[in-house]
């Protein structure tokens, strides 16, 4: 039975939520306020949390960047914040999703399991190889970059990018190839984002691996 922690302050939700993924399957932890968070987090080891962004004493964003510093566990953004460009900030920066505010439990349900198939792909798509590039080391069974020997903190998607770019070291990376190899897993990965996450890359990696930008193409590595 997956579990699930949902931290969201207002209290009718919770037990809306609560009331409907119980009744789906679920494992249902609640936490209505953003001082409790860590600790329900750590006390019940949840397969996913729903986590909302406007939560009283600390907010979700600081919640969700304690969480990326320890776990990869999935998050799902609630946000009463619908502009395309928060969703893609978050979407970079630690979410595997975000809903936006007023939504219905069954949408909400269907991105959870969504969520959870995609991570149950990635976890049991290999049999614990790691690639090696340069003094890169891809563990592909922890989803653990190292640099050097030092472990680097990277999101789902440049993980998958950089494993796309790795396997295919000795080729010309086409543009359209990449994105449609990692919009399985990251749906809101678009033209324009995918150079932020390749951004992103370069600046982790630093000298380890040289991402050459070819234009209209795609990319090279080196």
């Amino acid at each position: 039975m997956p579990k699930i922690l949902i931290i969201e302050d207002d209290k009718w939700i919770l037990q809306s939520l609560e009331l409907y993924f119980s009744q789906s399957g679920f494992e249902v932890i609640l936490c209505d306020n953003g001082t409790d968070a860590m600790d329900c987090f750590r006390e019940t080891l949840p397969d996913l949390i729903v986590l909302d962004i406007n939560l009283p004493w600390k907010d979700g964003i600081t919640i969700a960047w304690e969480i990326r510093e320890i776990d990869n566990t999935p998050i799902i953004i609630l946000s009463a914040r619908w502009r395309e460009e928060d969703k893609i900030m978050a979407l970079d920066l630690w979410a595997d999703d975000y809903v936006s505010k007023p939504f219905s439990p069954r949408e909400l349900l269907a991105r959870i399991k969504s969520v959870l198939k995609r991570v149950w792909i990635l976890t049991n798509w290999n049999d614990g190889k790691v690639l090696i590039f340069n003094t890169i080391e891809l563990d592909l069974k922890h989803f653990e970059l190292r640099v050097s020997g030092v472990w680097i903190k990277a999101t789902k998607t440049e993980f998958l990018l950089l494993k796309y770019m790795i396997e295919h070291k000795d080729e010309v990376i086409l543009r359209e190839k990449l994105m449609k190899e990692i919009m399985w897993y990251d749906n809101y990965l678009y033209d324009r984002t995918i150079d932020t996450h390749v951004k992103n890359l370069r600046k982790k990696l630093w000298e380890a691996m040289a991402i050459d930008t070819i234009r209209g193409v795609g990319y090279k590595v080196s």
